[in-house]
């Protein structure tokens, strides 16, 4: 068999992918940073290792490297936990006001970006505008520049299409987002692992699939951070870390790792 359907998930994984998740359900089985045992320890290490290599691919912090499901998962937890950030920002009489929050995206934007950002217009929570793609990088500049308003608070954009496999100018938009004091979430499921792909300069956030360019297994994903904003948690819940209080931590990676993590899917992206 010829598999080209690498845009969906990549096949065949790796044996060393095959390796790592044979090793965590045969050696790694104590629940990471939920106990004192030698085998929680043992798997906490094993995560923490992973953890580390991930965030050295995208040059980022490793406290700011969060495991996910996939990289819709990322994707929401971005725009949907930056909302209430940047609505802080516009105030109206003292309140935060969401009339103040403008996206702008790509039209080549996935469902994952695209319905999302439509669901949060739809309930007022944001107003949002479509940038168009050229096969002049220029021009899709302009595009964007010219959908930016002053109450332009985020820019999402895919690194690539997956339809198209047009690669977006990213690197520029990021640079003009940063100019303008914009937050820019880049949708790096497509280039993840297939070209360099680093956070800083204006990329605050990107979201990437853990099973597609990196070769992982599906059910897998990354959300890395600058740090630069504190993005609203959706998910609260156990996390191994100040148990004793009902407020969800505020560090990372915790504050967005509720639950048991995928821990043979972490070892083997």
């Amino acid at each position: 068999m010829i598999y080209f359907d690498n845009a969906a998930t990549t096949f065949p994984k790796p044996v060393q992918v095959i390796n790592s998740m044979k090793r965590a359900v045969t050696e790694y089985g104590g629940n990471p940073g939920r106990a004192g045992h030698a085998l929680s320890l043992k798997t906490a290490e094993a995560v923490f290792e992973a953890r580390g290599k991930c965030a050295d691919f995208f040059e980022a912090e490793i406290e700011h490297t969060i495991f996910t499901l996939n990289c819709t998962h990322a994707l929401n937890m971005a725009i949907k936990g930056i909302v209430p950030v940047l609505a802080k920002q516009s105030v109206s009489g003292g309140l935060p006001s969401a009339d103040g929050v403008h996206f702008v995206i790509s039209d080549l934007e996935h469902n994952a970006v695209a319905r999302p950002v439509h669901s949060l217009s739809k309930t007022g929570s944001i107003t949002y505008s479509i940038a168009k793609s050229f096969d002049d990088d220029s021009q899709t500049i302009k595009s964007f520049e010219s959908q930016i308003n002053a109450k332009t608070k985020a820019v999402v954009c895919t690194a690539a299409s997956n339809v198209t496999g047009k690669i977006m100018p990213y690197s520029k938009i990021a640079e003009l987002c940063q100019k303008r004091g914009i937050c820019f979430i880049l949708d790096a499921a497509q280039c993840g692992g297939v070209i360099p792909i680093k956070i800083g300069n204006g990329i605050n956030f990107i979201c990437c699939s853990g099973h597609k360019g990196l070769y992982g297994p599906m059910g897998t994903g990354l959300l890395i951070t600058d740090g630069k904003y504190r993005l609203k948690t959706f998910i609260e819940g156990g996390t191994g870390s100040n148990s004793s209080t009902l407020e969800q931590p505020n560090d990372l990676p915790d504050r967005f790792e509720s639950g048991t993590i995928n821990t043979p899917g972490g070892v083997a992206v």
